[in-house]
Formats: C-alpha cells, structure tokens, sequence
C-alpha cells in the first residue's frame, strides 16, 4: 500500500476537515475555504469534497492540498504526519480513531 492509497483508507475527508478547524454541520455542509464563502457550500463526506460555489473537488489529499497549497505527495506526508499514518513500506496502516479535533486554528484560504 503506497501512501496514498494509506491516508484515502484511514483519514475520511470531513474528519481531515474538522481536525484544520472547519465547522462542519451534521449534514456534511461548511463554508468553503477556497473562496469567500458566507454561507455553507462546501459538501464533505468519507471519500470526497464538493463545493457548490466554486467548484472545488476531490479527495482528502486533494483537500490538504489546496488547504495548504502543497502538492499532493506533500498533502499526503501532511495527513499521515497529522494523523499518525506509518508510511513506511512494511509497517502496519494505523488507522486514527473517529475523533473531532479542535486544536488546530481555522485555515482560510484564498
């Protein structure tokens, strides 16, 4: 399993969300960070982000990508990092438990 595929299998997109600081409603609905978004638009669920405003789309690598404008090798060092993913060729996947993590600021983007 590369590393990719590591963080897609353990970090679903709204849990990578929450834990960067985005308000996620019970319906999977928050405010976009990729543009100046006053209402929610952005839809988060396990496996994919959409937001209804500008388009922006993809999977939880894509989304630490854009939230940090880093490339999607370096989003998914990020997300194993933050998330306690071995990404070492052997070692076992350590998958983190569902927790809401709030101690990171809210990110805004551009």
């Amino acid at each position: 399993m590369n590393i990719f595929e590591a963080v897609k299998a353990a970090v679903p997109v709204r849990q990578a969300a929450e834990h960067y600081g985005l308000k996620v409603s019970r319906n999977g609905m928050a405010c976009c960070p990729f543009h100046n978004d006053r209402h929610p638009s952005l839809k988060l669920n396990e496996e994919y982000f959409f937001c209804f405003g500008c388009g922006a789309k993809g999977d939880v690598i894509d989304f630490a990508a854009q939230m940090f404008d880093l490339s999607s090798y370096e989003a998914a060092q990020r997300l194993a990092a933050d998330f306690g993913i071995s990404t070492q060729p052997g070692q076992a996947v350590v998958v983190p438990p569902q927790t809401q993590a709030t101690s990171h600021p809210a990110v805004s983007g551009g």
